[in-house]
């Protein structure tokens, strides 16, 4: 059907067209009480097409992949560029390549017993009152970009994944947490997934607020994976643009004290070769020892600004182009955590935050987050903390002099990005409870 949306393409005076095709298959499986909750299996295909006509660039997708839909498309092409009167730039080189990422799969039944087995065993842990979420999912899915200028890129991958959720109680006093695995579901350890689950849960039992003050603090890697989640698109060369980013005119600018932070696309749960643009992606430093070395660019914006593309430019075959990071991430550390919380003496290791929506801003940098973790006393991990509030501000946070941790590690995948790094001492954070 692309070859044949370029032939039309010219005939309708369409000067430039791109087409992205994705297609996807993705099973989940939810067990609950002894049995099948939840059973879904789905296929989903469709393509997107972007092109120029006259001075404008119009989109326009369907979910019919069929020759039939071909004249329809673009002539909606043609009058939504008509509206825009605004060009976006195509990739204007032929490049071609198919890459196949493969990991060994088993089948549905499997899936379905592995759940079974997953959601009874996590009933019989100790103090284990309920199971929220035994899931067991996967999916294998294909994209592929191409234009008239000849370029022609696709890429194939799937993935697996158990996720579990518990809730824990003694007495009165209930908590919940979760653990997930992705690869090889061939090789996954139940007992090890139970007890983080578990484990995490129980060692909050307990917990206490703490007097209203300013601590040392070691955040959690999934603490700061999250932070990273949220305050990413400060790097988007869009926002920078639109003034909504505080990073206007800061590059080379030292505003990150000692912080180094990378997009590096071959790492992760699965490997970005290029981006929706189908321009090849490459390990991008976004911080180097506190100095802004780079913002996140598609074309539109590289040629805005004048500087290079660095293949950050997304989209579904359903929208237009967005910017955000592949794989961001902050390089591990070089000390144990023990040795962290050593190194504090006294202070509070969070594990948990909530409000991480409603509680941050991206624009200022202020974030003000319930948390949950525990006291350190003389340098060992003491008791439960609970009921407190965290505030800090993102940009000042990290100009602090701070210590990484040895204990690296992705966040669970959401969407396109996936968040990296490891748990972060901090020397001064304001806590209220």
């Amino acid at each position: 059907m692309i070859e044949q949306l370029f032939a039309l393409a010219q005939k309708k005076h369409i000067t430039e067209l791109e087409a992205l095709t994705s297609e996807s298959t993705n099973f989940s499986v939810q067990a609950y009480e002894g049995k099948i909750e939840s059973y879904k299996k789905t296929n989903t295909a469709g393509i997107g097409v972007r092109g120029t006509y006259q001075s404008g660039t119009g989109y326009a997708y369907t979910e019919r992949v069929h020759p039939s839909e071909a004249e329809a498309l673009l002539d909606m092409v043609k009058d939504n560029a008509s509206l825009i009167h605004e060009r976006e730039p195509l990739l204007a080189e032929k490049q071609e390549g198919s890459w196949h990422d493969s990991q060994p799969d088993i089948t549905e039944e499997e899936k379905i017993a592995l759940a079974l087995e997953l959601e009874s065993r996590a009933r019989q842990a100790a103090d284990v009152s309920d199971v929220s979420y035994a899931m067991i999912s996967s999916g294998d899915g294909m994209r592929r970009i191409a234009n008239t200028y000849g370029l022609n890129k696709s890429y194939r991958s799937n993935y697996s994944m158990a996720y579990l959720s518990v809730i824990v109680k003694r007495g009165d006093d209930v908590e919940t947490d979760s653990s997930y695995y992705i690869g090889d579901l061939r090789h996954v350890s139940l007992d090890s997934l139970i007890e983080e689950a578990a484990g995490k849960a129980r060692r909050k039992l307990g917990g206490k607020a703490v007097p209203t003050g300013s601590y040392p603090v070691v955040l959690d890697r999934r603490i700061i994976c999250s932070l990273l989640g949220v305050y990413s698109s400060i790097f988007s060369a869009r926002n920078v643009l639109q003034g909504t980013s505080r990073l206007e005119g800061m590059l080379g600018e030292k505003l990150f004290g000692s912080l180094d932070l990378l997009d590096d696309p071959y790492s992760g749960h699965e490997r970005i070769l290029f981006d929706d643009e189908g321009v090849d992606t490459r390990t991008l430093h976004l911080v180097r020892d506190g100095v802004i070395e780079s913002y996140l660019h598609s074309l539109k914006t590289a040629a805005e600004m004048k500087q290079t593309p660095t293949a950050h430019g997304l989209r579904s075959y359903k929208g237009t182009v967005q910017i955000a990071p592949h794989r961001l991430q902050i390089p591990n550390g070089t000390q144990e955590l023990a040795a962290l919380f050593a190194d504090m003496g006294s202070g509070l290791y969070i594990t948990d935050v909530q409000g991480l929506h409603s509680g941050t801003n991206a624009i200022s940098g202020d974030f003000s987050l319930a948390a949950q973790g525990y006291r350190i006393e003389n340098g060992q991990l003491a008791s439960p903390v609970k009921d407190i509030t965290i505030a800090h501000n993102f940009f000042d946070l990290f100009s602090q002099p701070a210590v990484k941790a040895t204990d690296f590690e992705f966040s669970m995948p959401s969407g396109h990005s996936q968040f990296g790094a490891p748990s972060i001492l901090f020397p001064a954070i304001s806590v209220s409870s």
